[in-house]
């Protein structure tokens, strides 16, 4: 009996093909919005004088490599802990820089100009935890709550490390068996993810500009057997 009550336990903790090691890659969408706080000018000829700066919207692909293990705690509840790697940089964003017209200097005739530096971000990555609502054997819902880092352009040749938080939503469904070499199971996804990250300190002037991403990816995953 005793045997019997530890093989139905088990079965019943193994709902799902998800509680394993995985690694999956992953291509999308990803919008970089920038938020600018003015200050005043540090650098001869227009020390001391106050500007403002504004950047469009930056759009880029994303292409992701990630891995990481999950643990079935119980028939409903799967948690992921995971960590990713985005291999490519955004496009950079050219910011515009505005002081009062009567500066006097050639680059600010009309009271702005664009600035050489851009907002450009790159070496991100993140680690997450995943929350999971298992579907059957092979499907997943997920949630993604965890810490991201990349480096942005401060300008003068520098680029500052700047963090912070990370949510994600998304969905994986196995869609294949593979038994060649290797043994597992192959499954797609689809994800969402928002990230707010911290001030960067522009050289050349006391204003910083922060950035917010979103993006949406799509992809293929292994799970280990």
């Amino acid at each position: 009996m005793i045997l019997v009550v530890i093989g139905v336990s088990s079965n019943g903790f193994a709902q799902s093909r998800f509680e394993d090691s995985f690694t999956q890659m992953g291509v999308g969408y990803e919008v970089l919005k920038f938020s600018f706080t003015g200050g005043t000018i540090t650098e001869p000829p227009l020390q001391g004088v106050p500007y403002t700066a504004s950047a469009p919207n930056s759009n880029s692909l994303t292409f992701s490599a990630a891995t990481g293990y999950s643990f079935l705690l119980h028939p409903n509840f799967l948690l992921g802990f995971g960590a990713e790697y985005n291999l490519v940089d955004s496009k950079s964003s050219t910011y515009t820089i505005t002081v009062p017209g009567g500066s006097g200097s050639d680059q600010f005739k009309q009271g702005s100009a664009t600035n050489w530096v851009s907002a450009i971000k790159n070496q991100d990555y993140s680690v997450y935890v995943a929350p999971g609502y298992p579907i059957g054997l092979d499907k997943l819902v997920f949630a993604k709550l965890g810490y991201a880092s990349t480096r942005m352009y401060s300008g003068g040749g520098d680029y500052d490390m700047v963090r912070g938080p990370l949510v994600g939503l998304g969905y994986k469904q196995v869609i294949a068996d593979f038994d060649w070499i290797i043994k597992g199971y192959i499954y797609g996804f689809g994800e969402a993810n928002y990230i707010k990250y911290s001030n960067v300190y522009t050289s050349g002037g006391t204003g910083s500009y922060s950035a917010t991403a979103a993006n949406v990816r799509v992809g293929l995953g292994f799970l280990w057997k």
